[in-house]
Formats: C-alpha cells, sequence, structure tokens
C-alpha cells in the first residue's frame, strides 16, 4: 500500500538543485565571499605591513584568518543543506584556495 500523502508529480527524496540554480546561488554569494576574504586579506596585509616598518616579524593574525574562514565554510555548508551541491563545491575550494594563500605569507 502506497502511503505517499504528497500532491502527484512531486518527489519522494531529496534531490540535487539544478545548474542554473548553482550559478545563482554562487553569483548571490559572490558578494558575502569578496566582502569575507577581502576583511581576511587586509588583516594579513596590515600585521605585514606594520611589522615591516616596526622591525619586527610578521605574526600571522590567527584570530582574522580563522574566523573569516569559518564564516566562509559556514556560508559553503549552508549551500549544502540547500541541496545546490556544485555551489557548495565552488565554496569550499575558494574558501580552501583563500587560506593557502593567507597562509603561504608566513611560512
Amino acid at each position: 500500500m502506497d502511503m505517499h500523502t504528497g500532491t502527484p508529480g512531486t518527489p519522494n527524496g531529496r534531490e540535487p538543485r539544478s545548474g542554473a540554480m548553482n550559478l545563482l546561488v554562487f553569483l548571490a554569494l559572490a558578494p558575502f565571499d569578496v566582502l569575507v576574504g577581502g576583511y581576511a586579506w587586509l588583516a594579513v596585509g596590515m600585521e605585514g605591513w606594520a611589522a615591516s616598518h616596526g622591525g619586527q616579524p610578521p605574526v600571522l593574525p590567527v584570530a582574522e584568518v580563522a574566523m573569516s574562514g569559518g564564516l566562509l565554510a559556514a556560508a559553503g555548508l549552508a549551500v549544502c543543506w540547500g541541496r545546490c551541491w556544485g555551489a557548495a563545491v565552488i565554496q569550499f575550494a575558494l574558501t580552501a584556495v583563500l587560506m593557502v594563500w593567507l597562509l603561504s605569507a608566513y611560512g
């Protein structure tokens, strides 16, 4: 006996979103990514600039980098929860590239 009480034609499972929806979600997140990534880049750059003008070795601003990476990863998890897995993969890849790039300046 079929106990499905939904409307006819609706899928039972959680299916992924279309490619167009993934693209729209990625484009909608782009300003957020730029803002958060730019903040991390600015914090790292300011610390390096201050250290070079103060004669001290640069110290990685761990709190700023961790907060930025956490915000971007949280956005990726939210997109993943919304079944836009293509946009989530791109979000996680951009987060990883940004973190590697920011950390490469400090050895």
